[in-house]
């Protein structure tokens, strides 16, 4: 009976001792070498050479007979072969054939990659790894070492990776443990070594494959020009499951592509990505020219043992993208034109002042004005001060110049400091808000009952700068006046300027430099390349003006009810200073003639006069020879008196 070639093969790298046992004892008979013996067979080996079966010369330097096996005690390649041994008798007849592998070791490792025994293990599992077939090389006397190398290198195994005598238990296995375990144990001097390629996989899965491309329940629109060629392809994540046939494929409605028209076809399987048995493939859909029967549903399948799923693309033309894109454009557009709008609405005046500052000309520069602005405000009687009344009044006087000039270095011209008598009280003040590029009104209850504005209209140049635009208006108000003043009032003085511009002021929550209300003020004010100016050098500034070239004295103190021209320090013996509440308002003095007499001076109440000073006598235009006149000739008829009785009406707390 020829029971053929048996299932297992011997495999051993050259320059290795090899034994191989006649497979009729172990797997084909019951019965064994001894009791064959016994009942007269006998046992024969034979190689295959070519369609022959030579009988084996055995010797005892490379080969040798061992009972019922053979010893090839020094293996070289050209031992590969068919060997077959035979069991019989005159009348009985039994062989079977084992296969031998010889091989060289491959440059730089020590194994051949033919001769590699192969395992597998899911991650995270525990694996043993025996060293196969070196039972043969062990005596009974004494206990055989095998060291175990990976990747033909000594390592040191980690803590869950055991060895036990000729075995390897690796414990929670990861994704690193892949690869090639050599075990090796010495034979008469001579070395003995089995590689095991260890595999790890994912985690077998229970779920169907899953597509990417197109996606499951989500049909993807392919817009498609006709009689242009078009790939579409399916991509699609296959889990390990064992199986390494993953099946993808494109349909038709219910049809198969290879159903279709001959110019549709699909293209070759594609691995993508694999890791730990895990897959991601790849299959085209091929057109050679689109048509316009072509377009519809395509329908991408993929399953494996565990199920099935399917994902859709729908063809069209190209016409309906277009108005997709044009109506998206616009949108597109319009959004964009949406947030630039709002963000002009709401950080317009930032990025005016942005653009001014870092880009602008200095309006300075293109002029030949010695002011910035001109501040016009009305100051409070004393005695009908109030908290907010007193708010107002350290705005005006104290915050508004302080934040204008020292933060912002502008030049302001402020009666109550600036204001040198040098004529008329009128010509000097027309002068004075000529030589402004921008006068700043400050709207409190006080200017508005007692019409502040007046002088402006009552001279006929400022009424005409007004009206002509020939210099911008700044109206600041200080509290809402609506409920407490006629507003009619307020809306006739709008209508009288042609260029102005109105900002409230909030109080506290205008107080922070970085407030609206400033960034306001400053827009509205001229451009200016900003510098930080000193208090003091804003006052030398302002001296240094239309009447720079004057030489100061002491000052002309007035009081609620007359006025004192103060001599020079030497003849001051008599003089008792002012109360510093009637000293609130002033103006610099300076030198003029002065009459060797002391003259009158008419009072116009118990209000706070400044133009009830004859300003020529200020100016050294009093003749000597008119001291004798009588006082009354000063209150109202004298021509030394160079304003008005109306005029005088405007006192030194409106300017």
């Amino acid at each position: 009976m020829d029971w053929s070639v048996d299932l297992k093969s011997y495999m051993a790298l050259a320059g290795e001792p090899v034994r191989m046992k006649c497979a009729l004892f172990y797997s084909y008979i019951r019965t064994t070498y001894t009791m064959a013996q016994s009942a007269g067979l006998r046992l024969m080996w034979y190689k295959t050479k070519g369609d022959l079966e030579e009988p084996i010369l055995f010797s005892v330097v490379r080969m040798s007979k061992d009972d019922d096996s053979i010893w090839i005690h020094t293996a070289e390649v050209q031992d590969s072969g068919l060997y077959t041994c035979v069991l019989r008798n005159s009348t009985y007849c039994m062989k079977v054939s084992m296969p031998l592998i010889v091989a060289e070791k491959e440059t730089g490792v020590c194994y051949n990659s033919r001769l590699r025994y192969w395992e597998q293990v899911q991650v995270t599992k525990t694996k043993q790894i025996t060293c196969p077939d070196v039972d043969d090389y062990k005596t009974a006397d004494e206990d055989t070492d095998v060291v175990w190398y990976k990747e033909c290198k000594p390592k040191t195994w980690r803590s869950s990776i055991i060895q036990k005598g000729n075995s390897l238990l690796i414990q929670d296995v990861q994704d690193e443990d892949a690869g090639n375990y050599t075990c090796e144990l010495k034979y008469d001097g001579r070395p003995v070594r089995r590689t095991i390629q260890l595999k790890v996989t994912a985690l077998v899965t229970a779920k169907p494959p899953q597509p990417l491309f197109p996606v499951e329940n989500q049909p993807s629109v392919i817009d498609v020009q006709l009689g242009s060629p078009l790939t579409v392809f399916c991509k699609a994540f296959f889990g390990f499951t064992g199986d390494n046939n993953p099946q993808i494929y494109w349909m038709k409605g219910e049809k198969f592509i290879e159903e279709l028209e001959n110019h549709i076809k699909e293209g070759v399987v594609r691995l993508l990505k694999e890791h730990l048995g895990e897959k991601e493939v790849e299959l085209a859909l091929i057109f050679d020219i689109i048509q316009e029967k072509d377009l519809g549903n395509y329908s991408c399948h993929v399953e494996n043992k565990n199920g099935h799923n399917h994902a859709t693309v729908i063809l069209r033309t190209k016409d309906l993208k277009y108005n997709i894109e044009l109506a998206g454009g616009l949108g597109a557009i319009l959004l964009l034109f949406i947030s630039f709008v709002t963000l002009y609405k709401c950080y317009n005046i930032e990025l005016m002042l942005f653009y001014r500052q870092n880009f602008g000309s200095d309006e300075a520069a293109e002029d030949n004005k010695e002011y910035d602005a001109y501040l016009s405000y009305t100051k409070v009687d004393p005695d009908s001060l109030d908290n907010e009344t007193k708010e107002e009044e350290q705005f005006a006087l104290e915050i508004l110049p302080d934040i204008l000039e020292k933060q912002y270095g502008y030049k302001l011209f402020i009666p109550e400091r600036d204001m040198i008598p040098s004529g008329t009280y009128m010509e000097d003040l027309a002068r004075c808000v000529e030589q402004s590029r921008r006068l700043i009104i400050v709207l409190t209850p006080d200017y508005v009952i007692r019409r502040g504005w007046s002088i402006f209209v009552l001279d006929s140049r400022l009424h005409n700068m007004l009206n002509n635009g020939e210099i911008k208006v700044i109206l600041i108000e200080c509290t809402n006046l609506r409920n407490k003043v006629n507003y009619q009032e307020v809306e006739s003085l709008k209508h009288a300027i042609r260029h102005q511009s109105l900002i409230k002021w909030n109080g506290p929550k205008s107080s922070k430099i970085n407030s609206k209300f400033w960034k306001r003020l400053v827009y509205e004010m001229p451009a200016k390349k900003r510098e930080v100016l000193s208090r003091q050098h804003v006052l030398d500034s302002g001296e240094q003006s239309l009447f720079g070239d004057l030489q100061t004295v002491p000052s002309i103190a007035v009081t609620g009810s007359s006025g004192t021209l103060a001599r020079a320090q030497g003849d001051l013996s008599g003089f008792h200073p002012v109360d510093p509440m009637q000293m609130r308002h002033f103006c610099r003095a300076y030198e003029f003639d002065k009459p060797t007499s002391p003259l009158p001076v008419a009072s116009l109440g118990n209000h706070h006069t400044y133009c009830n000073i004859p300003l020529t006598l200020l100016n050294g235009q009093l003749n000597h020879s008119s001291t004798a006149k009588d006082p009354q000739e000063y209150q109202g008829n004298s021509t030394l008196i160079p304003v008005s009785s109306r005029e005088l009406s405007f006192t030194s707390d409106i300017w």
